[in-house]
């Protein structure tokens, strides 16, 4: 079991005590019953999804990368700056 501060607007704190009291049950122990349910049916998608996608190649497995194969004269770069190795 994990305990945690979550932060709850005005509006939904005072729902959440009404139906509280309504069921008659104790605010954590509502609160604790949505968020189970919430987590399994919202999240469990996205988890599954996750999973799924981990396991697919990815999409740029097996490109080439990247080469500039430019002179200094096509360059956007002063000719002063071209060659890396006079510094």
């Amino acid at each position: 079991m994990i305990s945690t501060n979550i932060h709850l607007s005005e509006e939904a704190q005072q729902i959440l005590i009404k139906a509280a009291a309504f069921k008659h049950i104790s605010v954590e122990d509502l609160a604790s019953e949505i968020l189970n349910e919430v987590i399994k049916d919202k999240l469990i998608e996205l988890v599954q999804d996750t999973e799924i996608k981990a396991k697919c190649k990815p999409t740029l497995a097996g490109t080439e990368p990247f080469a500039f194969y430019g002179t200094p004269e096509e360059s956007g770069l002063p000719a002063d700056e071209w060659d890396m190795e006079k510094e």
